[in-house]
């Protein structure tokens, strides 16, 4: 054995260390790393997955507001609503403006029968943000509840305006109109949304609209 091999024999385990270290430092995962994964795994319905990314996330940044606002969603598309509405909370009580947690707050409030407490956030949500979709969709599917259908048909005509091609505002804003007894607005409603793509409720509707 030579002198340098000697050497590097000795060195090898602090080099071995050193490339350790640099490999931990290179593949570490920041809070915009796991939001971005989760964000996939939201994507492809995988939300357990998506959840434990955002805890995650959280974990490291505990002041990342939209970790907290999708984590939020997560927790709704796992009919966790209580969960849902902590994180809501937690990410207005950082950002008392942030007009998409207003709008998603009021979602989880309507699935767990808060109707007045949803009406607040979806009102608070449009007056943030008069551009916010989800807002005037959730609050239009809130009047339909409350049976105001006309106060319905008036957001779910503004959510259209905003998203034209999103076929399930048709698809409902005609149910509602079934419910006025618009029946011709309603069928030309429902066969919008079949034309875009969505045919869940036009199936309950057509031999009615093809008369």
């Amino acid at each position: 054995m030579s002198y340098l091999d000697s050497v590097n024999m000795r060195r090898a385990p602090g080099i071995s260390f050193f490339f350790v270290l640099l490999a931990g430092f290179c593949f570490a995962q920041t809070p915009e790393d796991l939001y971005s994964k989760a964000e996939a795994k939201a994507d492809m319905q995988n939300f357990r997955g998506a959840l434990q990314d955002l805890n995650k996330a959280i974990e490291i940044n505990p002041l990342y507001i939209k970790a907290f606002n999708f984590r939020g969603y997560v927790k709704d598309e796992l009919n966790d609503y209580k969960g849902a509405l902590q994180d809501y909370n937690l990410a207005i009580s950082l950002k008392s403006d942030y007009s998409e947690a207003y709008a998603n707050r009021g979602k989880a409030k309507r699935q767990l029968q808060d109707m007045q407490g949803a009406m607040k956030d979806f009102n608070t949500a449009i007056n943030l943000d008069s551009s916010k979709l989800e807002a005037f969709f959730g609050r239009a599917m809130l009047k339909s509840e409350m049976k105001d259908y006309k106060g319905a048909v008036q957001d779910f005509d503004r959510a259209a305006q905003i998203a034209p091609s999103y076929a399930k505002t048709y698809s409902l804003r005609g149910e509602v109109k079934f419910k006025l007894g618009d029946v011709n607005g309603a069928c030309n409603d429902l066969k919008k949304a079949q034309k875009l793509g969505y045919t869940v409720a036009f199936a309950s509707f057509k031999d009615f609209c093809e008369r």
